[in-house]
């Protein structure tokens, strides 16, 4: 009888760990596309521009103000009116996360002096767009990144309580770290030792990593969803997105001329 409980044992594990992953990769697609619902409502409101993101004055795409007004599911909210937790974290994410989501640089509607110097150098780094974009199926508004910030002490008393540690969320931007529209998807990643240790990438494929894959956290091997600017989610690896040579596939998309980007650059 004990034996037959081992075999049983043995065989239900890999099954409801697999189930468990699962319904984690559909909870975080599903979080995406509420986000993406919520930044689409913000579009109608302000004539096609989605939010902008300009640290120095706080300004941030996840403000209580900007999409906190159209997520219609119930969140957290930091002393500094910053949304977190519920559909802002995905639940394959480490402990501690707060955010797990990051925004497309390009389709900010305001971004800092810095970020706009760099648009308007030549060549540009790439150019803001708004929601009447062309191809919209293809460009990238919302995307699955490392939450790596320290989440502030003054915000951690009021959600937390004093005295407790280990908050952390994803930067509100990435796309901007990259010379090509492609090494964006693989490089550019920053060095958490204490959390993901150094990572390939701005962009986080550890979440939805197929069982048996091998890889640290911070490899960029695995899966990760987007939120496109049309509305729909889906699951993508490296390999969806970038060519072995480093090129952007164009599957996914971060300015309008990526692939005009990738050719001058190929030149």
């Amino acid at each position: 009888m004990l034996l037959i409980i081992s075999v049983l044992t043995a065989l239900l594990i890999p099954a409801l760990a697999g189930a468990r992953r699962a319904a984690q990769r559909t909870q975080c697609a599903s979080n995406l596309r509420q986000l993406g619902a919520a930044m689409m409502n913000y579009t109608v409101e302000f004539r096609g521009f989605y939010p902008g993101n300009v640290g120095a004055i706080n300004m941030y795409w996840y403000n209580r103000y900007a999409i906190g007004r159209y997520v219609k599911a119930p969140y957290e909210m930091s002393n500094s009116e910053q949304c977190i937790g519920s559909v802002f974290v995905c639940p394959s994410d480490l402990d501690g996360a707060v955010r797990s989501y990051s925004m497309n640089v390009y389709a900010s509607s305001v971004v800092s002096p810095y970020v706009q110097a760099a648009l308007q150098r030549t060549p540009p780094m790439g150019k803001l767009w708004k929601s009447n974009v062309g191809d919209s199926s293809s460009m990238i508004l919302l995307i699955e990144s490392f939450s790596t910030e320290d989440w502030p002490a003054e915000d951690q008393a009021s959600i937390i309580g004093v005295g407790r540690t280990g908050q952390w969320s994803s930067p509100a931007l990435v796309g901007f770290v990259g010379p090509s529209p492609g090494g964006r998807f693989i490089g550019g990643g920053p060095e958490v030792p204490a959390r993901f240790g150094a990572c390939d990438s701005q962009i986080c494929y550890f979440r939805h990593r197929l069982p048996k894959q091998p890889g640290a956290l911070g490899t960029a091997i695995g899966q990760l969803n987007i939120a496109f600017a049309d509305g729909h989610v889906s699951l993508h690896s490296r390999d969806d997105l970038v060519t072995q040579d480093g090129r952007s596939t164009l599957v996914a998309k971060w300015c309008p001329d990526a692939g005009d980007t990738e050719k001058a650059l190929a030149q």
